[in-house]
């Protein structure tokens, strides 16, 4: 049996999407068994910048291992989001797996061989289409004057929704995770960040009691911090205090695995 590569893509001018919501007592039943949804949150705000060799060189390498690792058929899925002023409307990008594995029942063992090796010549393919996709949007400039503030907050409903959809949710976000909002109620790090560990936890509890309502299913994400930082960075560039919060967040909003910063 021919084994045939298809793949669904979604590529939208992130200024002109609106994500449609999913309802709450259709959980679970859109995905018939579970699958992976990486989903990648790229900064595109004014304070990092991917042309730069070692970001680029490092956002490149998660990109490409990340889909090696959690694309593996059919159903998989690929989501990548912008994070700027408007990350609630920041989608992309949406690609899944449609590699479909042949019949092996009753096969030889050297039809069940090269049934395997199609299958996976077919999704070497289709990895290497996804990579291209995503490395596009990470090459693209956010010219527009969203750029001057960040959102990552608004990341977090979008991972409860997928979740909700009963998948396997892996998140990244490829940030150096400088909340930057100016409204009353929320947080501008670059004005006024977190001066240590103890100012973030204090600040992570009583965020996480705010946000607890609309991310009622993201204790069962898995969350993967890159940051655009060099390993010799000063402490005032990467402020470690930063880390702490969203350490600190995640974990009162009941996520159970470690975060994980690549």
């Amino acid at each position: 049996m021919k084994n045939k590569l298809k793949y669904y893509l979604f590529l939208i001018p992130a200024s002109s999407l609106v994500l449609s919501c999913s309802d709450a007592g259709k959980k679970y039943e859109d995905v018939e068994e579970a699958k992976t949804c990486s989903m990648i949150f790229i900064d595109k705000s004014v304070s990092v910048n991917v042309n730069k060799k070692f970001i680029n060189e490092k956002y490149t390498k998660v990109i490409s291992q990340l889909i090696d690792e959690n694309v593996k058929g059919k159903g998989d899925k690929i989501e990548v989001y912008f994070v700027h002023e408007n990350t609630a409307k920041g989608k992309a990008v949406e690609v899944t797996s449609r590699t479909e594995k042949g019949e092996v029942a009753g096969a030889s063992s050297t039809d069940s061989e090269a049934i395997a090796t199609e299958y996976n010549m077919s999704m070497d393919k289709e990895r290497s289409v996804f990579k291209k996709i995503v490395f596009a949007q990470l090459a693209s400039q956010n010219t527009s004057s969203s750029k001057n503030n960040t959102d990552i907050w608004a990341a977090l409903p979008l991972i409860n929704k997928v979740i909700a959809k009963g998948y396997n949710v892996k998140a990244y976000f490829l940030s150096d995770m400088v909340e930057s909002m100016k409204a009353e109620g929320r947080r501008d790090f670059h004005t006024n960040p977190p001066v240590d560990d103890a100012a973030a936890v204090g600040w992570a509890r009583e965020d996480a009691d705010a946000l607890k309502s609309s991310v009622s299913n993201i204790g069962l994400a898995q969350i993967f911090i890159a940051k655009p930082f060099e390993p010799t960075a000063s402490r005032k560039k990467n402020n470690p205090a930063i880390s702490t919060y969203w350490q600190r967040l995640f974990l009162e909003l009941g996520v159970t695995s470690e975060v994980v910063e690549l």
